[in-house]
């Protein structure tokens, strides 16, 4: 891997551990759709709320709640977001080693965020986790209008250095390596089934693992 240049990290599930932040937001999220009628047979426990973590803002509330009124679905998702970002101060975490991780690759490799998330939340991240720091660009869903990320990474590679490197937990991350023809490390420790990262160049167990495929 001495060819790498530049990496390309997911934040949930990645460098993230989201459901720290996610579980009571949602719920609360999913009580209100509830109390109109809607998701009633939708079980709230982790198992079944980990599977949206990744996916576009949107993504869940098509699956769980797909006749409700398209003004309760924003203002429950609107709901959900301000407590995620509240969570962050109180609650949320990076994953054990995350920061540790990016200090030790800081200033030896250009690093990337690309997540399926919007603005204002990454930005909150970065600055609730002290990350900001270790990054030379971000890369959000809704910068880009939700387009897939094996599209936005050929839109925006033009302007990285090869070789590129991408590490995420489900399997739009790994689409997104093999579609641009890049190395992939796929992260079994966040939200995706084993069968995602299958096609994945390597696999970790926890995040401070890269390093030892770096070096």
């Amino acid at each position: 891997m001495a060819e790498i240049k530049s990496i390309i990290f997911d934040f949930d599930g990645t460098l993230h551990d989201t459901m720290k932040i996610y579980y009571p937001a949602f719920t609360s999220g999913v009580e209100i759709l509830k109390s109109h009628g809607y998701a009633k047979d939708f079980d709230l426990d982790e198992a079944n709320i980990k599977k949206f973590l990744g996916e576009k803002p949107d993504y869940a509330y098509n699956l769980i709640a797909k006749d409700a009124p398209r003004d309760l679905v924003k203002e429950v998702m609107k709901h959900v977001g301000t407590g995620m970002e509240a969570n962050m101060d109180s609650v949320g975490e990076l994953y054990p080693h995350a920061e540790e991780t990016l200090k030790k690759l800081y200033g030896h490799y250009d690093l990337y965020i690309m997540s399926n998330c919007r603005i204002r939340y990454l930005e909150k991240a970065l600055d609730s986790y002290g990350i900001r720091k270790y990054f030379k660009a971000y890369f959000m869903g809704e910068t880009f209008e939700y387009l897939p990320k094996a599209d936005i990474l050929k839109q925006e590679r033009k302007d990285m250095r090869e070789e590129i490197l991408f590490v995420g937990d489900r399997y739009h991350d790994i689409e997104a390596a093999v579609a641009n023809e890049v190395p992939s490390v796929f992260a079994k420790y966040g939200f995706g089934s084993e069968i995602e990262g299958l096609r994945a160049t390597y696999k970790i167990d926890s995040i401070e693992e890269l390093t030892d495929i770096l070096y």
